[in-house]
């Protein structure tokens, strides 16, 4: 029996999930929290084999009960059952250690297929996501430094350095219109958002 603990604000959703199994589906849920940081008090005193967990909660949101729950030293498989499908959201959750993610419109077929594969530490996906979470793990796994030209790692080196536009434009004595379109470039070639996204994986590549 798969011994689940949900982590949602509202009561009535949590009380419909949890009278949603039978025997038969080998799952029971043991306890129910609206509080993030409850979880761990809860993890001490229940066996617990999975936390099915939502992500907007008002005290404390799924993302950071993660993050705390790592800081206190727990490691239990994590399903998120919510409602959100933007990659954000998707790609938070599973940086900060979700092993699944469903959303709140899945069938129970669906759901008690998701907590039994991860609770075997499997990745579970809804399949509403499936290419959304394809897409983002293709693209964080296969950068290519080497696509990059001399100049942009120039650009990259300044950048790191804490140059702005106007001032690698100086150093490299480029326009600052030829700055801006180079950094875009390499953003868009890296597949990285802001600068300090780009600083870390340059330097986990060795480029800086």
């Amino acid at each position: 029996m798969i011994k689940v603990l949900i982590v949602d604000d509202h009561h009535l959703f949590a009380e419909g999930v949890k009278s949603m199994f039978n025997a038969a589906d080998g799952i029971e849920v043991v306890a129910h929290t609206m509080n993030g940081n409850a979880i761990a008090s809860i993890l001490e005193t229940t066996d617990i084999d999975l936390i099915l967990m939502d992500i907007d909660m008002p005290v404390i949101d799924g993302i950071a009960s993660m993050e705390l729950l790592k800081s206190k030293g727990f490691d239990k498989p994590i399903l998120m059952l919510t409602m959100h499908q933007s990659i954000k959201m998707i790609r938070d959750a599973l940086e900060k250690g979700a092993q699944g993610y469903i959303l709140k419109d899945a069938s129970k077929s669906d759901l008690v297929q998701a907590i039994k594969t991860t609770s075997q530490r499997q990745n579970y996906f809804h399949p509403k996501i499936n290419d959304q979470v394809f897409n983002y793990l293709r693209g964080k796994n296969t950068v290519n430094t080497d696509q990059l030209s001399s100049r942009e790692k120039e650009i990259i080196k300044c950048v790191s350095q804490g140059m702005n536009t106007k001032a690698i434009s100086g150093v490299l004595f480029i326009s600052e219109h030829t700055v801006k379109t180079h950094r875009r470039n390499i953003m868009h070639k890296l597949n990285v958002k802001t600068s300090a996204e780009l600083i870390k994986l340059a330097l986990d590549k060795g480029i800086i």
